[in-house]
């Protein structure tokens, strides 16, 4: 699972603008939403996929988790608000409201810079 991979060897991006700042949050918050994941189902998470979507003022970043148990695969979502101010124009605009907006690409392209 690449997107894991690329967290646990993580190092967070460098810089005090507000694109790294979201970023190193996004990571921070996935790599603690990993553990909890692993720790409740007991099991190998095998694919994370990251998600926003716009409520109201707010932001809500999604990451789902997937894994497979007894030849069933299992899906685990958590979710998080955060305020629409902290997160870049560029996501911002990505987010629709009502309506998940897959940013995994964009979360492993700052990940492997």
């Amino acid at each position: 699972m690449i997107i894991e991979a690329l967290l646990i060897g993580a190092a967070l991006l460098v810089g005090g603008s507000l694109v790294a700042k979201y970023w190193n949050s996004i990571v921070d918050w996935l790599k603690r939403c990993l553990q909890k994941v692993k720790q409740v189902i007991k099991t190998a998470v095998y694919g994370t996929k990251v998600f926003i979507k716009k409520i109201g003022e707010a932001i809500e970043e999604i990451s789902k988790h997937y894994a497979k148990e007894n030849g069933r695969w299992q899906e685990t979502v958590i979710t998080r608000k955060v305020n629409e101010r902290d997160v870049p124009e560029d996501i911002r605009a990505m987010a629709q409201k009502y309506r998940e907006t897959d940013i995994t690409d964009e979360l492993e392209a700052q990940l492997t810079r």
